[in-house]
C-alpha cells in the first residue's frame, strides 16, 4: 500500500524515543520502513538500549534519551515509538524548560498522556495525541476498508501537524450546551493516576476528551469518580467521550458515562472516533476547541 506522508515540508528529521514500554520488533520495523519511505531522516538514540523489566530502559536512560533529542538542533519533531507504561516515572526527571524552549511537536498517545498533561502544566502547547511508530505507523492493512481507515487516520494527523481545523460531527448529546476552551485529549486511567500529584495540570475551562482500552465498566466508573472527587470534572468547560474499546461488562458503560455527564457544568458528547480502537482521530493538546451538543446533532471543532 502506498500512503502519502502526513508530515509537512518543515518536518524532515524525526527524533524517536521510547519513554515507556518495549516496542514489538516486527511492528517497529514496519513503522521505521514507512517513515523512511516518506523521505524522513530518523534519529533514534535509544534503539539498542537494554530493557529494564517491562520498560525500554532504566528511568534515567529513557529521560536522558529524550533530553538528547531535545538538545539536537537537527530534530524537527519528537515521535514516540510506543506507549505501554512508564512515562509517569520520567516526570520528575525531565527538563520542562528545555521542552518548552525547543517547542517541538511531541507525538504519541496512550501512556504518553502523562507527558502531555505534565507538559501542558509547564506551559508547553505543542503536544499531539497521535500515531506512534509501532502502532498505526507500523500497521499493515489487510483489506481495502482498513487501508481507507488508515488513510483517514493519517489525514487527521496531518491536519493537526499543519494546524488545520478539524470538525467531528454526529456525536451523541449527553448534556446540551456550547463551550469553548483548550482541548485536552487523555487516556482516562493515566489521567486518573496523576490526580493529587504535582504533575496534574489545572484543567479549569478545558474541554476534556477521554478514552481507554481493556478497562471494565466498573473501573471506568472508578477513574471518573476519582476525577469528580478530585475536583477536576466540576471545573471543565465540556467533556467528550471517545472510544472505550475491549470493555468488560460493556452493557453497563452507557449508564456510567451518563451518570458523570450529569456532573459537568457544560456540554457533554459521546461517540468520538478517538482512542485505542482503529481508526482514530489525532488531536492537539492545548489548542483551542469548541463543543456544541444538542439533540439535533452534536459536534466538536478543533481550531
Amino acid at each position: 500500500m502506498d500512503l502519502l506522508s502526513p508530515f509537512p515540508p518543515g518536518i524532515r528529521t524525526l527524533g524517536l524515543f521510547a519513554p515507556a514500554g518495549v516496542p514489538e520488533p516486527e511492528r517497529l520495523a514496519r513503522g521505521l520502513d514507512r517513515l523512511r519511505s516518506w523521505g524522513l531522516e530518523l534519529v533514534y538514540p535509544g534503539a539498542n538500549d537494554p530493557r529494564e523489566r517491562f520498560l525500554a530502559g532504566t528511568d534515567a536512560l529513557r529521560a536522558e534519551r529524550l533530553h538528547e533529542l531535545l538538545a539536537d538542533p537537527r530534530i524537527d519533531a519528537l515521535l514516540a515509538v510506543r506507549g505501554g507504561y512508564g512515562c509517569a516515572r520520567l516526570l520528575d526527571r525531565l527538563d520542562w524548560d528545555l521542552l518548552r524552549e525547543r517547542d517541538l511537536p511531541l507525538i504519541g498517545y496512550s501512556d504518553l498522556t502523562a507527558l502531555h498533561l505534565a507538559a501542558y502544566g509547564h506551559g508547553y502547547r505543542r503536544g499531539i495525541f497521535g500515531p506512534m511508530v509501532a502502532s498505526d505507523l507500523g500497521r499493515e492493512p489487510a483489506t481495502a476498508e482498513e487501508e481507507e481507515a488508515l488513510a483517514g487516520s493519517l489525514a487527521s494527523f496531518q491536519a493537526v501537524l499543519n494546524g488545520e481545523p478539524q470538525t467531528f460531527p454526529g456525536l451523541a448529546c449527553l448534556r446540551p450546551g456550547e463551550a469553548a476552551g483548550p482541548l485536552m485529549p487523555a487516556n482516562l486511567s493515566v489521567l486518573a493516576s496523576l490526580v493529587g500529584t504535582p504533575h496534574q495540570p489545572d484543567l479549569s475551562g478545558a474541554i476534556l476528551v477521554i478514552e481507554d482500552v481493556n478497562e471494565a465498566a466498573y473501573r471506568i466508573d472508578r477513574y471518573l469518580r476519582q476525577l469528580d472527587q478530585g475536583g477536576i470534572l466540576g471545573r471543565l468547560a465540556g467533556l467528550v467521550y471517545g472510544q472505550f474499546s475491549k470493555t468488560e461488562d460493556a452493557e453497563w458503560l452507557p449508564g456510567v458515562l451518563a451518570d458523570y455527564a450529569g456532573r459537568i457544568a457544560g456540554p457533554v458528547a459521546a461517540g468520538l472516533e478517538f482512542g485505542h480502537a482503529f481508526p482514530s482521530a489525532s488531536l492537539p493538546a492545548g489548542r483551542p476547541g469548541r463543543l456544541v451538543a444538542s439533540a439535533t446533532g452534536s459536534c466538536m471543532v478543533v481550531a
